[in-house]
């Protein structure tokens, strides 16, 4: 039994050498990564890692925007404005680059023609299971653009090639349909709903599980040029 079982623990081990390399690079590249750029709609989409110095565009873009982001968004006890403090967004900074040292998630932001203009985190990394879940926003002044795409056909390039990845998901709230067309026109399916998944905007609310698989991703359309 015993040399069964090492035997199986060697095979493990072989196996997810590849896994393990691939995330050691991902941890050490994961405070100057930069994804792209591509083209999307007339404009260049980039993804990198969030600065200190983004904190203005952040904080404007995100109390402008209150009404269609805060509904969505993790409840809190604290206000919208006290949740954009420069503290903050210090803060948030910090604890992405804490958490993708260690491969636990890798938090980029959108940039669009050189501008701060969004967020898109690759979130709950699980080695083991080679999975992770997306979480996006992105300035309403760019909506309707292909520029949510282009930027998720960067990260998921990245999470199923050198990350090594073979699934992605995301949670959606049943009453935000423009995030479900986004994961859609992405090539996500949906899997499901999960009752009373989150505590957004002040309630308890189901959440739709969407996802995708690498085998997907590189067999679909939703690969086509950013441009698309």
């Amino acid at each position: 039994m015993m040399r069964s079982l090492a035997v199986v623990l060697a095979a493990g081990r072989l196996y997810s050498r590849p896994i393990r390399h691939s995330l050691r690079v991902h941890r050490s590249r994961g405070s100057c990564l930069r994804l792209g750029p591509v083209t999307a709609g007339g404009h260049v989409v980039v993804l990198r890692p969030p600065r200190f110095s983004d904190v203005e565009a952040w904080r404007s873009i995100r109390l402008r925007d209150r009404c269609l982001i805060e509904p969505f968004w993790l409840s809190s006890t604290l206000s919208w404005e006290e949740r954009h403090s420069d503290r903050a967004w210090m803060e948030e900074v910090l604890s992405g680059r804490a958490n993708a040292r260690v491969g636990r998630s890798l938090s980029l932001v959108i940039e669009v023609d050189g501008a701060f203009a969004g967020q898109f985190n690759l979130e709950r990394i699980d080695t083991g299971a080679r999975s992770a879940e997306i979480g996006a926003w992105l300035d309403s002044t760019l909506a309707g653009r292909w520029i949510m795409r282009a930027a998720g056909q960067l990260l998921a390039d990245h999470a199923f090639g050198s990350m090594g990845l073979r699934r992605i998901t995301a949670p959606v709230c049943v009453d935000n349909v423009a995030a479900a067309l986004a994961v859609r026109h992405f090539g996500m399916c949906r899997e499901g709903t999960m009752a009373s998944y989150l505590d957004v905007g002040g309630r308890r609310m189901p959440h739709d599980l969407w996802a995708i698989t690498a085998d997907t991703w590189v067999a679909t359309a939703g690969r086509s040029s950013a441009a698309g």
